[in-house]
């Protein structure tokens, strides 16, 4: 080897040798930074770590089985408890960092999080976002941020009882871009397409309530809940000793609900919004059961219209579909007598305009189903949200009926036994929230109203004499023709849900029909 060989070989081990010995040194500069940035957070928040591991020519950075612990700054109780098997960012941009007082990075990985959160409903979520944003002095501009197989907690601040659970969690979000220095608050966090997947949910919506999901799958336009539950905590006795005063007792199932075509954000006044095409609930079945026994509920109780009219967000569901579903309502009224039960199977149901977006348009609402398993049932209620006097008009259709089938409703909760057919019934209820009119038309045969003792077992045949003296025991002598009846100015109980005022409504027309002279009004 030549001497000008055996320079240019030792300029370039030289070279090799400084490139090496500063890459090292490069990297424990920026390891031993943040592991200063890490000592110096405030004392509410402790991060230990393994390792830290960089690669400055590839800006990948590794943080090795993290664990973050962050504590109230008056109470020193633990807010936040979180250990990770790693956090990897990939790809910082140095050149955005040095000379466009940019942070950008191509990717963010959590992966393994196992975290814990205690949530204080005193603490307003917009403190959480300012705090989170004052701290940010610069642009980050992320592509994509990733959570994988995390195991996620949040439990009450003060009792530590579970709000919610997630233990399979993943989470996808790409183009995030965080610019502190935007005026509105849409403009200050931004991102592009997100993916989320879970399995096992649990919520609990209330002190009486939970909810579960099996598995959700969220992207942007559409989100997919399979094997849904909307459960009550107790069983039904434990349920109504509990009670301060009567409620339902809830065990709802559904199949698969999806959101179709959503869109969800902010707008320029920080309302929230949710709006969605079409919303499919598939297979719902529902128990809901109420213990008459336990004292009544004298709060008021809003109409639907009110109900959506008052939300503080803007919901707009164009259309919603409830297919090949089946709910049974079940009424105890007597201690010794089982609960009374109503059975609507083979139900579908379209709703259109369902939210408070809509202004002068009409929310729909049209349901088919089977009623006690003999009947069919057509429903046809419309109502207008922006509506403040909230006018409504509900009208039905009940194919051929057998009395015999309302026996264990009526008798343990009305202490009444009836028989015969009803062969076709039509009404119509038009009102407002204080009162209504109703319009009858009904044909029917043999129809017989036995009135029974206290006891809900003997007939009590002075009153049953009396009470069918006044009613016409077929609709017409040739069998063919309807019996109307109609009944003005039935009053709302307002401590009652609308399907009691719908109730009410039924028993006027029914008395109007069979106790009156059967004819229409002109």
């Amino acid at each position: 080897m030549s001497r000008k060989q055996k320079k240019i070989g030792i300029i370039i081990a030289i070279v090799l040798l400084v490139i090496v010995a500063s890459t090292f040194a490069l990297n424990l500069i920026i390891e031993n930074k943040i592991a200063t940035v890490i000592d110096d957070l405030p004392k509410s928040v402790k991060v230990e770590c393994q390792s830290i591991d960089v690669n400055v020519w590839t800006g990948n950075l590794e943080l090795v089985s993290p664990k973050v612990v962050v504590s109230g700054k008056t109470t020193n109780k633990t807010i936040l408890d979180a250990t990770l098997k790693t956090i990897e960012i990939n790809n910082l941009g140095y050149w955005d960092y040095l000379f466009n007082d940019k942070i950008s990075v191509e990717t963010l990985i959590i992966n393994r999080l196992v975290a814990t959160y205690k949530h204080n409903p005193k603490v307003n979520n917009d403190d959480y976002e300012k705090g989170f944003l004052n701290q940010i002095k610069q642009i980050i501009a992320v592509e994509k941020i990733a959570i994988t197989n995390a195991d996620v907690l949040i439990t009450e601040y003060d009792t530590d009882s579970t709000l919610l659970s997630m233990p399979k969690f993943n989470f996808e979000l790409n183009n995030v871009q965080i610019n502190p220095k935007a005026s509105k608050k849409d403009k200050k966090i931004r991102y592009g397409n997100f993916t989320l997947a879970a399995k096992n949910l649990k919520w609990t919506i209330n002190e009486f309530d939970d909810l579960w999901v099996n598995s959700i799958q969220i992207t942007n336009d559409n989100a997919t809940f399979s094997d849904f539950k909307l459960k009550t905590k107790y069983d039904k006795a434990k349920y109504s000793e509990i009670l301060k005063t009567e409620r339902d007792h809830f065990d709802l199932h559904i199949n698969e609900v999806k959101f179709l075509d959503m869109n969800f954000g902010f707008n320029d006044d920080k309302t929230f919004y949710f709006k969605s095409e079409k919303v499919l609930l598939n297979s719902l079945k529902a128990e809901i059961y109420r213990d008459k026994l336990v004292a009544d509920d004298e709060t008021y109780k809003k109409l639907y219209g009110t109900i959506l009219r008052d939300l503080d967000f803007e919901l707009g569901l164009n259309s919603v579909e409830m297919r090949n579903s089946n709910i049974s309502y079940l009424e105890k009224v007597n201690v010794d007598e089982k609960a009374g039960r109503l059975d609507f199977t083979a139900m579908n149901a379209t709703m259109t305009n369902v939210g408070n977006t809509y202004l002068n348009e009409s929310t729909l609402i049209k349901v088919n189903s089977t009623f006690m398993e003999n009947s069919s049932i057509e429903v046809n209620w419309n109502f207008k949200v922006a509506d403040t006097t909230d006018q409504f008009v509900f009208k039905a259709n009940l194919g051929l009926f057998k009395a015999v089938t309302m026996d264990q409703f009526t008798k343990p909760n009305l202490n009444v036994d009836l028989n015969g057919e009803l062969q076709q019934t039509y009404f119509t209820i038009s009102g407002n929230p204080n009162t209504s009119r109703i319009d009858m038309k009904m044909k029917y045969d043999d129809f017989e109203v036995l009135i029974l003792k206290k006891d809900g077992k003997e007939k009590n045949k002075f009153l049953s004499t009396i009470v069918n003296l006044f009613i016409s025991k077929d609709s017409d002598n040739e069998k063919k023709v309807f019996r109307y009846g109609q009944a003005e100015g039935v009053e709302r109980d307002v401590t009652k849900s609308v399907f009691n005022y719908v109730w009410l409504n039924i028993r006027s027309g029914l008395l109007s029909a069979m106790t009156g002279d059967g004819k229409k009004e002109n």
